[in-house]
């Protein structure tokens, strides 16, 4: 219960991220690389994803991938914001890092009722 509302929140709080208008209000460490930003960002959904709901990971890169192409889908048409298949680019690379953590994980301390999901 607790990775699902961690996963949601991060959801909400990225999401917010994603639409401001600018980040001239956020701390440096928030507007340090964009390019980092949507990696990082990308990297934990998808670690909060995989632990929070039995998905396969084909799944939930697809879903990502979907809400990765509809971020940039709204800031087209925010008036302060672009689109960019650079971000998306780095979307996937993060989708990639967390796919790699992920199974770090697993194989360290493997979840009950998901050692047959790939």
């Amino acid at each position: 219960m607790i990775s699902k509302i961690a996963f949601f929140c991060s959801l909400i709080i990225i999401s917010t991220l994603a639409f401001l208008p600018d980040y001239s209000g956020l701390p440096p460490i928030a507007s340090f690389s964009d390019r980092l930003n949507h990696a990082a960002a990308f990297t934990v959904l998808l670690l909060l994803y995989r632990f929070a709901f039995i998905h396969t990971i084909q799944r939930i890169v697809v879903s990502m991938l979907f809400y990765a192409l509809f971020i940039e889908t709204v800031q087209s048409f925010l008036p302060t914001r672009t689109a960019s298949i650079e971000d998306i680019f780095a979307d996937s690379i993060g989708l990639m890092l967390g796919i790699v953590l992920s199974r770090l994980i697993e194989k360290k301390r493997p979840v009950m009722g998901r050692e047959g999901i790939n």
